[in-house]
């Protein structure tokens, strides 16, 4: 079973070239270190505000953000804190949330016997087959009754009922896993969910209308960085331009076509909104 599964982790993209030429880098590609500690505490005041955020996306974006500072850079990134707040305002903050997230549980718990079946039947079904395949392999949800995968269910859970247009679809589980992971606080990992899923338009809905406008965004990429593929595409006819092969691309930001190094590299870059206000 080991070896099956030593197998299926390598059926990942890693496509890498020893050296790009200059011609394909960025000419400030190799400017930026990862950011540590060191360089975090550098972009803080002495009142714990974020000064100069275009600087710090900047550097993510090119250089990525150490492991060991991640659950404290990624609220940042997902508009859980502004970068005007203080350390002050953001224990505040937190606790505000804290009791706001509460609140939602106490919702969720307290529905009429009517109001659960709906919701077992058109959310919590989904949501607990799907939390107990997430992520499995990594450490931080290996084993059985692991706590930290029902707290990734009753973010799943409770996220529903906060926002019960669009409630829970499959691949949600995929966003969240990494969060947690990270940022370790049950409230605080629901509030960058949250984040996450109001202010990007690359991880969205499945409704046809959301995965056609991040396609024709995709078309119009291909068309003016790799023409001669999107020509291709356009001689297959209509069932080309369709990309079907790239539907989960876009739904999970390439979480499962990648190591999760790598992945979760790609979604810091994303999240930087660097040149962009669109991941």
């Amino acid at each position: 079973m080991k070896q099956v599964a030593d197998e299926k982790t390598c059926m990942q993209f890693s496509i890498r070239r020893p050296k790009l030429p200059s011609s394909e880098t960025h000419p400030e590609e190799s400017m930026y270190k990862r950011l540590d500690v060191a360089a975090w505490l550098r972009h803080l005041n002495e009142l714990g505000q974020v000064e100069e955020g275009y600087k710090l996306r900047k550097a993510i974006f090119f250089g990525g953000i150490d492991v060991s500072i991640r659950g404290e850079v990624w609220p940042f990134l997902l508009r859980y804190y502004s970068h005007e707040s203080t350390s002050q305002e953001r224990e505040a903050l937190r606790a505000q949330k804290r009791r706001e997230y509460a609140e939602i549980q106490q919702k969720r718990l307290s529905m009429t016997p009517e109001e659960h079946r709906a919701f077992w039947r058109n959310v919590q079904f989904t949501v607990d087959k799907d939390v107990v395949r997430t992520d499995r392999s990594n450490q931080f949800f290996r084993g059985e009754d692991n706590p930290n995968v029902e707290s990734m269910r009753r973010i799943l859970l409770n996220y529903a009922v906060y926002n019960p247009a669009i409630g829970y679809f499959q691949g949600m589980s995929d966003l969240v896993a990494p969060i947690l992971a990270e940022v370790l606080d049950e409230s605080d990992t629901f509030w960058c969910f949250v984040g996450l899923m109001q202010n990007t338009i690359f991880v969205s809905s499945p409704r046809d209308e959301d995965m056609e406008k991040q396609l024709l965004y995709l078309r119009e990429l291909l068309r003016l960085t790799h023409l001669r593929f999107y020509q291709h595409l356009v001689s297959l006819g209509e069932d080309g331009l369709q990309m079907l092969f790239c539907h989960r691309w876009l739904l999970l930001c390439f979480k499962r076509e990648f190591p999760e190094a790598e992945a979760l590299r790609i979604w810091e870059a994303c999240w930087a909104h660097y040149q962009e206000e669109h991941s």
